[in-house]
């Protein structure tokens, strides 16, 4: 299809460290935010975020970059 890209994404990692709420923030096109999201979907569990000792929710922001070579 000859399309490349960044793409912006948004979603929390939990207190259990699974991946919630997985937003796109912005994109140039449809096929790139529906590969995003299927990366983000395909991430193992994550380790939570502590404070004080105790787990919790995360948000994240993360750039995901669409090359051809």
């Amino acid at each position: 299809m000859g399309i490349q890209g960044k793409v912006y994404m948004r979603f929390v990692i939990e207190r259990d460290g699974s991946i919630t709420n997985i937003e796109v923030l912005k994109s140039l096109d449809r096929n790139l935010e529906k590969e995003a999201i299927r990366i983000i979907n395909k991430l193992p569990k994550m380790i939570p975020g502590k404070q004080r000792g105790r787990s919790v929710r995360v948000p994240f922001i993360i750039s995901i970059i669409f090359r051809l070579n």
